[in-house]
């Protein structure tokens, strides 16, 4: 009879952005969670217009060119520094937008 054995991928491990951490996955028990990591998936873009019948900008998004992720262990992403980059890594739109009105 064959073995039942479950044979599972070895995943890489990841490491924390900011301080080189290795960090786990989230452990999670009966009752509770522990989370030691968080990831965001950001990366360059640029902003592009949906443009309606009658012509006009109906929409506005951002077209993402490439596509990179930051991790940030539970330690780093208390820091506001932390938390500032990865929203500016996640909200690229922000940015764009406010160039593109002359705001930054």
């Amino acid at each position: 009879m064959p073995s039942r054995d479950v044979v599972r991928a070895v995943e890489p491990l990841l490491h924390c952005d900011h301080c080189g951490r290795t960090v786990r996955e989230t452990q999670h028990t009966r009752t509770s969670y522990t989370v030691d990591y968080y990831s965001v998936h950001g990366g360059h873009g640029e902003v592009c217009w949906l443009i309606g019948e009658d012509g006009q900008r109906s929409s506005t998004y951002v077209k993402l060119l490439d596509r990179f992720d930051v991790i940030s262990c539970a330690q780093c992403y208390q820091q506001a520094a932390v938390r500032t980059e990865r929203d500016r890594c996640f909200q690229p739109e922000r940015e764009a937008t406010a160039l593109e009105r002359g705001e930054a």
